[in-house]
């Protein structure tokens, strides 16, 4: 035991001088070494145009669309066109069976020709009557009912001629033609078909205009102005991009759904858009030109910048080789930027990676930077 306790009391004074030996070496115990620079990735903040945009899936549908139906119940006699085919208005589309149609324009025709001959021999009658009475051969009675019968005899003519137009409508509609200038779509018969009022026969689309129809929830209908432009993107046809006009606007939103429809014109001349293709359109809410644009990831938040939009960042000074910390009032999110109200005023560098683990004044060194991804025209609105 005694030697135990001699060991361990040359072991405390060995420590103590080699403490010793230390503070003098290295400046003694008040003299602090610093931090080492950290190594962050920073990002200039931009002033540019900031866009707020709606995107969203829509249906293209020919200007004009007339479903044709026909009037009579009928068997197809003749067929004269097939899906696709240009027609011009009144173009002849479908002849249908017309035995019984033409047979009751004959009996028209003939009930017609039989009122003409009665009333003719009533008026003849009348007109010697009246001579007769113009002698005092005749009472005058008797010539007051020949003159009712022939009233009544063109009356009857009359009705006949009615009947004979109303068959011979109906034989003309046996013939159903073009009511557009346009394309043949969604023909649904063939020749020898039974068809009937219910039952369209085909649809006649133009296509040299196309209208975009669009569901807009109540947020952004409320926003949306007739003339606005839409950027139109078929996804079947990404090569194609075509700028459309807000043409019309539902004047209610549907209770169910929460959403208006929007329609939106453009011009399809060369005919590569077809009625029916899904598309994107994108329309512009709102622009706000010469917007301070700090990249979002630079953003430090605190418990306030829900309620009351603020956060800070860490601005790299170059001259000092430090990081300052400044305080920020954000604004919209525009992609993966955000609109900065105040505390930067655009070309400051911030960091974007590391800035969690930094303090204001810390000493830093900005790491090479990945090549950068090419700008947008402008900043963009986050959906």
């Amino acid at each position: 035991m005694p030697r135990s306790r001699t060991a361990r009391a040359l072991l405390g004074l060995a420590l103590a001088a080699t403490s010793l030996v230390g503070c003098d070496a290295f400046g003694g115990e008040d003299d602090v070494m610093e931090d080492p620079p950290r190594l962050v990735v920073v990002e200039r903040v931009a002033i540019d145009d900031a866009v707020e945009r709606v995107t969203l899936l829509g249906d293209l549908h020919g200007e004009q669309e007339v479903r044709v139906v026909t009037t009579v119940p009928e068997r197809i006699r003749v067929l004269h066109v097939h899906e696709g085919d240009p027609v011009e208005a009144g173009d002849p589309l479908v002849t249908l069976e017309s035995d019984l149609q033409a047979s009751s324009l004959q009996q028209a025709s003939a009930a017609v020709s039989v009122a003409e001959s009665a009333r003719d021999q009533l008026r003849a009658d009348l007109a010697r009557a009246e001579g007769l009475a113009a002698r005092g051969a005749l009472p005058q009675q008797q010539i007051d009912t020949l003159r009712a019968q022939v009233r009544s005899a063109d009356a009857q003519l009359s009705q006949t001629q009615a009947a004979r137009r109303t068959a011979s409508e109906q034989r003309g509609r046996t013939v159903i033609r073009a009511p557009i200038t346009g394309t043949v779509a969604l023909l649904t018969v063939q020749q020898g078909d039974m068809v009937a009022p219910s039952v369209p026969i085909c649809s006649v689309v133009t296509t040299e205009r196309l209208t975009l129809r669009l569901r807009l929830t109540e947020q952004d209908y409320v926003r949306v102005r007739q003339g606005m432009q839409v950027e139109v993107r078929p996804p079947a046809l990404p090569e194609i991009v075509r700028m459309a006009t807000v043409s019309r606007i539902s004047p209610v939103i549907d209770p169910i759904t929460r959403t208006a429809t929007v329609e939106a014109s453009l011009d399809n001349a060369d005919g590569q858009l077809r009625p029916g293709m899904v598309a994107e359109a994108s329309i512009v809410l709102e622009r706000r030109e010469g917007v301070v644009l700090a990249p979002s990831r630079a953003l430090v938040l605190s418990s306030r910048t829900d309620t009351e939009r603020e956060a800070f960042v860490f601005v790299f000074d170059r001259e000092g080789g430090v990081a300052r910390r400044a305080a920020l009032t954000l604004g919209r999110r525009y992609g993966s930027t955000v609109a900065v109200e105040s505390g930067l005023e655009g070309g400051e560098e911030v960091v974007v990676q590391g800035q969690h683990l930094l303090r204001d004044g810390a000493p830093i060194r900005v790491a090479d930077a990945p090549p950068p991804v090419a700008a947008l025209p402008a900043a963009e609105a986050s959906p």
